[in-house]
């Protein structure tokens, strides 16, 4: 005779553990999404007045009135930390639209500071930054470029991108500023990462004899650099050299070309000219005859070098026209930096678009930057620290490309 199966009289609520668990997820995932979306109603809100505060609007005129026409508020994401949300440009409206207002609006939103990435047609991207992007330091890593087409890191720029450049772009590199305003060290940094490459010579000339020189010594590049100022003709030797270099690629180019294509045979030759206003004028001082001669050699370079696979980095505490070899000389040079330097001289360089930062910028923390360069107007950046003059020459000895 069977009995029906007997029930315990205390049900075992260890067994119900994972429909707590899984109760206490939902509600915490229910709690998230609410603040998602207060969230999201709340930026919306903020965005709407912030960009009527700016002028980022359009009016219309309706029946009931006068309405204003925003950006419109797209979908709001919040992943590890990082804040976007996306928005529709206003009829005719581009990106540089919000940009332009960009450190406005993220404030009225009680952020930092703000980016601009574009999706597709009239949408683009917000991404909110929580601080400051050149506040902290940008160490440069162990970064070491392989062709004269890759990438050099130039610095972090405020909305968070790192930008970059290749030294085989058709653009001489003018850096400006004060000592002790990060000049150098950038220059370090760049030198560093391309070094090694087996298309790329340094050349140059530098009266401090830091920058090139001794830290060179043992590499391919030594023969073609000259430092110090107890020998000027020497200088100007090495320049006239440069210029015979670019002639001969000149005459020698081959046919249906109009442009040296950077090989380890024929590499991009980067000149560099540190302090050049320095020599200039101690050239004048003992003959203005060699002072002309160097004048001559470096206009040529920046004239007709990119063609050459030359490009020329001149640094100077200011880029003044009479400085530099004159204003046709400091126009050739496209990729511009500066560092520290009062209001007059950012303007001399970058033109009237940097007047309206020059108070702020003539009292940059070192290694803060002023950027125009083709495709980055009007940035500011950080440039990536290598460390000490020890690191740079360590890794120089390291790197540097030696003699085949």
């Amino acid at each position: 005779m069977t009995t029906p199966a007997t029930r315990p009289l205390h049900r075992d609520w260890r067994g119900s553990r994972g429909l707590f668990d899984g109760l206490r997820a939902r509600w915490a995932e229910q709690r998230r999404l609410e603040a998602h979306a207060r969230l999201e109603d709340d930026l919306r809100g903020l965005w709407r007045e912030a960009c009527a505060g700016v002028g980022l609007c359009q009016y219309i005129s309706v029946a009931a009135g006068l309405t204003v026409r925003t950006p419109r508020f797209g979908a709001l994401r919040v992943v590890r930390g990082r804040t976007t949300f996306t928005t529709e440009l206003l009829p005719g409206g581009e990106p540089e639209d919000i940009t332009k207002h960009a450190l406005r609006l993220a404030h009225s939103l009680g952020f930092h500071g703000l980016r601009v990435d574009p999706i597709g047609g009239r949408w683009v991207r917000i991404v909110l930054l929580d601080s400051d992007p050149l506040r902290d330091g940008f160490a440069l890593r162990r970064l070491i470029t392989t062709r004269a087409d890759e990438t050099v890191i130039l610095g972090r720029a405020e909305d968070g991108v790192t930008l970059g450049h290749a030294l085989a772009d058709a653009a001489h590199l003018a850096v400006q500023g004060q000592n002790g305003a990060g000049k150098s060290a950038f220059t370090y940094g760049l030198l560093a990462q391309v070094c090694a490459a087996p298309d790329v010579l340094i050349a140059g000339s530098d009266i401090t004899g830091l920058v090139l020189g001794r830290a060179w010594t043992g590499t391919a590049h030594h023969d073609w650099q000259t430092t110090g100022t107890r020998d000027l003709l020497a200088h100007a030797a090495l320049l006239d050299r440069l210029v015979a270099e670019m002639d001969r690629r000149l005459d020698t180019m081959p046919p249906r070309r109009d442009k040296i294509i950077p090989t380890t045979t024929t590499p991009l030759v980067l000149v560099v000219l540190e302090e050049f206003p320095g020599l200039l004028r101690a050239a004048q001082a003992k003959d203005k005859k060699l002072a002309e001669r160097i004048t001559s050699a470096v206009l040529r370079l920046v004239s007709e070098g990119r063609k050459a696979a030359f490009r020329v980095l001149m640094l100077a505490q200011r880029f003044e026209a009479n400085a530099v070899g004159g204003g046709y000389a400091r126009d050739q040079f496209a990729l511009r930096l500066s560092f520290r330097v009062p209001g007059e001289s950012l303007v001399m360089l970058h033109g009237e678009d940097a007047r309206k930062l020059g108070p702020e910028h003539a009292n940059s923390a070192p290694g803060i930057a002023y950027l125009s360069a083709p495709g980055h107007d009007c940035t500011r950046l950080r440039a990536p620290y290598l460390g000490d003059y020890g690191e740079f020459c360590d890794r120089i000895a390291r790197h540097g490309r030696r003699a085949s």
